[in-house]
């Protein structure tokens, strides 16, 4: 059947129209936008009738990256942001009788400063004979009781052959472990989230109703792990997948990469997107690799890569016609990024057309953002991430942080820009107060509102090859919209966030109504 959407204040991001009133869907797609004398015609008598109220519609948010199963093991988990060391103990104790006892008690987002002195001997003090490991914001390092270290061997003389042990003037560990990719407990339980059933559908389920609310009807998820797709599959059968999702590989764990490219996926609801590695870390566990020394650290740059194992990766990625999303916060990873991507480009000048993507891009040198438009990189950034200026300036130096998040260097270098969120890798994951954190913050880098929505649409869209479907509100393309309380482009920045969403569709279908939501 045919739907009429009337009394609505289109913002259709089409140039050849930029305003409507009214459009019509037609199972998934939209198969008119224009004013309502239109619409009534096209659609004709038997059509059902939505009136919006005068409301504004918007293309769908489309999230750039976020991780899907692991947000929803954030609510299930205690929440340690803003929590001193002894909250952050107390609150652990807490959940403690709620986790089976041989399992490790993990939560999620403590910080510096709130948290400044971690310590394993605090830990010990309550949990002396069970894992304790507790995720950083951002989720690059873990703060672990002496129980982990001792099963994983570390100790005042032994560390392993990844990652980073932070040690105290003796060289005593102090229980902070980062970038420590193969820890055995971590493994344990991400593993556990994504291959038990029971765990990981409610924590997928948990995740979709946060995005619905929000607006957001398409996700670039880093799935990693099949099991993903299967529970994609049967939400979608039974109607509850209310979000599109492109689902990610992880090159770093190689034997996880051909189930996901068997599949199974579905036409545009579930699709296959690109492959996920990591080059650097991050600011906040100062592992970001850059150009100068992190203040009060001398000769720290944090952690890189090495240029040749990255050639052998986008050598292997060209030649299998695959995108690759990089994550990449430093200005010095991402240029050495760039130098490696040129060098496979002058033997594959064809690869141009695979849109490798950077993601984060939260430094950059000068000069680089026009290097990254003439090899073709997209920058997928997060803007939750300017949620705490002060922090940055607390790692990087006032002069330094000032210049980070170069959203405006990338849009005039005519860099395709992307917006999303890196939930929980950040904070939040509302679009409309990220939009409010790009429109208004200080500095050079400040963007406009019409720039920052189209971003967090046609931008991502275009990340993930679907332009021609997405972001964007004209005939033939997916019925996919956001309804908000006022209009972005015309109130006061300085409002943004206080704009609300009405109403989710997808295909056509309202997967929110604010109306009818348990208040």
């Amino acid at each position: 059947m045919n739907v009429v959407w009337t009394h609505a204040d289109v913002v259709t991001l089409d140039p050849s129209l930029p305003r409507a009133t009214a459009f019509v869907s037609q199972g998934e797609e939209l198969i008119y936008v224009g004013d309502e004398a239109g619409a009534q015609a096209v659609a004709g008598p038997d059509a059902q009738t939505v009136d919006l109220g005068g409301k504004t519609v918007v293309p769908g948010f489309n999230d750039n990256h976020l991780h899907l199963v692991i947000y929803g093991d954030h609510t299930y988990a205690p929440d340690l942001s803003g929590l001193d060391e002894a909250a952050v103990v107390e609150r652990v104790r807490e959940f403690a009788p709620s986790v089976p006892p041989k399992a490790p008690l993990v939560a999620y987002a403590w910080d510096y400063p709130s948290c400044p002195h971690p310590r394993k001997e605090l830990l010990d003090e309550v949990f002396p004979d069970r894992a304790v490991l507790l995720a950083q914001f951002g989720g690059h390092a873990f703060w672990v009781n002496s129980f982990v270290l001792r099963a994983m061997g570390i100790d005042r003389y032994h560390s392993p052959a990844t990652g980073q042990v932070l040690r105290d003037d003796s060289g005593e560990p102090t229980g902070i472990l980062q970038e420590m990719n193969q820890n055995p407990f971590m493994e344990t339980h991400f593993r556990n989230l994504f291959f038990r059933r029971s765990l990981r559908e409610p924590r997928i389920q948990r995740s979709l109703e946060t995005f619905r609310r929000v607006g957001i009807t398409s996700i670039q998820d880093n799935s990693w792990f099949h099991p993903v797709l299967w529970t994609l599959k049967r939400l979608r059968l039974r109607g509850d997948l209310t979000a599109r999702v492109s689902c990610w590989s992880f090159g770093r764990v190689p034997a996880s990469v051909p189930p996901m490219n068997w599949g199974p996926y579905h036409g545009e609801w579930v699709r296959k997107g690109p492959r996920k590695y990591f080059l650097d870390g991050t600011f906040t566990t100062r592992t970001a690799w850059m150009d100068e020394e992190y203040p009060g650290h001398p000769n720290d740059y944090g952690m890189g890569f090495d240029p040749k194992w990255l050639e052998g990766i986008l050598e292997r990625l060209v030649r299998q016609g695959k995108q690759g999303a990089f994550h990449s916060i430093g200005d010095r990873s991402t240029a050495t990024f760039l130098d490696v991507w040129e060098k496979v480009l002058d033997r594959h000048p064809e690869a141009l057309s695979l849109r490798m993507r950077l993601e984060h891009v939260q430094s950059l040198r000068p000069g680089d953002a026009q290097r990254m438009q003439k090899l073709g990189v997209c920058a997928a950034v997060q803007p939750p991430a300017l949620i705490n200026p002060e922090k940055d300036i607390a790692l990087l130096g006032r002069e330094r942080a000032q210049s980070c998040y170069p959203h405006r260097a990338l849009l005039d270098a005519g860099v395709s820009l992307s917006f999303g969120s890196d939930i929980p890798g950040e904070s939040f994951c509302d679009p409309l107060r990220g939009m409010h954190l790009v429109c208004n913050r200080p500095g050079s880098q400040r963007i406009e509102p019409l720039e920052a929505l189209k971003a967090y649409t046609q931008g991502s869209a275009y990340v993930e090859f679907q332009e021609h479907r997405k972001g964007t509100l004209k005939s033939g393309f997916l019925a996919d919209f956001t309804v908000l309380s006022d209009n972005p482009l015309t109130v006061d920045p300085k409002d943004l966030q206080g704009l609300t969403v009405e109403r989710t569709v997808v295909g056509g279908r309202t997967v929110w109504d604010a109306g009818l939501a348990p208040r």
